[in-house]
């Protein structure tokens, strides 16, 4: 059987090319069929020991060939088919038709040597840029097996790759497989806890991936921080090891290292603040007008909300304050290009979405102060400007971002935020109107729309004092579905009805305009109008009536 498997994969020999094999097994089937074996006192193990030991020179990247493709999807799939069959086994309202016999099982014995028998091939993989997906997947497997045998030397691999000049793609390569990882690295379990010891040293090691030269270097570092984050409270829990009198000796370096959660967080913001501003250049916008720069730019972005979200929604009062701070004092210092605006949105939406009231408090009436003065200066002149104002434009889409708080934030603003729509629903310039649009919909949908409220990892208590509730026992902890305790945003009265007057108030005159003057207005006059009234009517849609409902047929 493994001599056939063998065959299959047409490796060269020397010089020499093995021809294709007229019949190709299907990997998927080969794996199942491997793992099925294994058991009950088999031997199948150390054959697959004598295939890896055979091929293992060809897992190396300096062999390149389209074989390569075949042997590292062959250990993912063998990894997964072995994942697959453990979880089978063991759980309690196991899916098959039958019960295997107990002798027929996959033994802690077994794990332990499958692990150690595929992981070397896969550490060797994960160097293979062509193929990194395949085997960041199988590491992943195997970390779900054995995290103490993978963990740990990824880690120490990526210690020493930071640094490393000849060869920099390696740190996007380990980075990748770690971020598939994560739930083991930071969860307590019997069998791997000193994993947790890990997450403050990794966080603050992988911050020089922030590099405003490499979009994809810091997509990836920006996709690990997530993963991570989204699993952690950000607390100090340092004070724990002397109220509490239960800790292990991993639990009290762990709570004691958290004390640096502040100092990571306050250096992520000064990079990602640093790459904002080198990407506002004039320069940089030049070069990212690529389409592969713009998808990596967009992918960035989108990595950065959820990151800073996941931060803000599990952080302590202490480090949201810093961290509204630093974000409020950074943005209204500042103008930028619409070019780099996914990142500013990312920064602004974070905070919006986990703690709408302060800081709204914080940034919508200088916003809003911001634009009245600049239309006011301008002598309304910046109305009619097809150049536009570049402070102004970014001045519209913070607001537009603003506007995507919680709807019952947002009432206290009312007043603020019709002004500006007033002041700013007739600006020619595409961009500035494009983003008076996005605020128009964002506003109806923030104010109408049924929508979660909390994406947090725990509901409990996570402020000091830690008696009755220790953050970091709660890392990667896995949440019963029937326990779930989803708060939702239902919009009330007065919501509805700051919707319905805002869109009485600036739809239908935009109709109007069409109805009455579309002959007579130019082309970019009509498509601002056009723009408006459909972001407005997209905001709104969720408050009208089915077309063949009632009150739609009793018109």
């Amino acid at each position: 059987i493994f001599t056939r498997i063998l065959k299959s994969f047409s490796l060269p020999v020397a010089n020499v090319q093995v021809s294709t094999q007229s019949q190709n097994y299907s990997l998927s089937v080969i794996s199942t069929w491997i793992v099925a074996m294994m058991g009950n006192g088999s031997s199948c193990l150390q054959y697959l020991r004598d295939l890896f030991t055979a091929i293992k020179s060809f897992y190396h990247p300096s062999n390149t060939g389209d074989f390569q493709q075949d042997l590292v999807s062959f250990l993912s799939k063998l990894s997964q088919a072995f994942v697959d069959r453990v979880h089978l086994e063991r759980k309690p309202d196991r899916i098959w038709h039958f019960n295997p016999p107990q002798n027929y099982r996959i033994t802690e014995t077994d794990i332990t040597d499958f692990v150690n028998c595929v992981k070397e091939c896969v550490f060797i993989s994960i160097f293979n840029k062509a193929h990194l997906e395949e085997a960041a997947k199988a590491c992943q497997c195997l970390s779900q097996l054995r995290p103490e045998l993978i963990v740990p030397p990824l880690v120490e691999l990526l210690f020493s790759s930071i640094n490393s000049i000849t060869e920099p793609h390696r740190f996007t390569s380990i980075i990748t497989c770690l971020a598939g990882m994560t739930r083991q690295i930071v969860r307590q379990t019997p069998e791997f806890s000193q994993g947790q010891t890990y997450v403050l040293p990794l966080l603050m090691a992988v911050l020089p991936g922030i590099d405003s030269n490499d979009f994809k270097k810091t997509a990836v570092t920006f996709q690990f921080l997530n993963a991570i984050l989204m699993l952690v409270t950000c607390v100090d829990c340092s004070s724990a090891v002397n109220t509490r009198n239960d800790l292990t000796e991993i639990e009290k370096e762990v709570c004691l290292s958290t004390g640096k959660f502040e100092d990571f967080i306050s250096e992520f913001l000064n990079r990602t603040f640093q790459m904002i501003d080198t990407l506002s250049t004039e320069m940089s916008d030049a070069v990212m007008l690529t389409h592969e720069a713009n998808s990596e730019d967009q992918e960035a972005g989108q990595e950065l909300t959820s990151m800073i979200s996941g931060i803000v929604q599990q952080c302590s009062d202490k480090i949201f304050h810093m961290i509204r701070e630093k974000i409020t004092n950074f943005l209204a210092a500042s103008s930028f290009s619409p070019k780099i605006s996914k990142l500013l949105n990312g920064l602004v939406r974070s905070i919006i979405k986990g703690r709408p009231e302060e800081t709204l408090k914080y940034l919508l009436p200088q916003t809003c102060e911001r634009i009245e003065k600049i239309i006011n200066q301008s002598d309304s002149s910046v109305l009619t400007d097809h150049k536009g104002d570049t402070e102004l434009t970014w001045c519209l889409t913070l607001f537009s971002e603003l506007v995507r708080a919680r709807g019952d934030t947002l009432l206290i603003y009312k007043p603020m935020i019709l002004s500006v729509f007033h002041q700013c629903i007739h600006i020619i310039h595409k961009e500035s109107y494009e983003a008076v649009a996005n605020a128009a919909k964002n506003l109806l949908k923030s104010l109408s729309y049924v929508y979660p409220t909390e994406y947090r990892l725990t509901t409990e208590n996570i402020e000091e004092p830690f008696t009755d509730f220790l953050p970091i026992r709660a890392w990667g902890q896995h949440v019963e579905f029937d326990k779930l305790q989803v708060k939702f945003h239902v919009p009330n009265e007065d919501e509805v009805d700051f919707a319905c007057e805002f869109v009485e108030t600036f739809i239908y005159p935009e109709l109007e305009l069409l109805n009455e003057k579309c002959s007579k207005m130019s082309n970019d006059e009509r498509l601002r109008s056009l723009t408006i009234i459909r972001f407005i009517a997209i905001g709104c849609f969720r408050m009208v009536p089915r077309i063949d409902s009632k009150e739609v047929l009793n018109l």
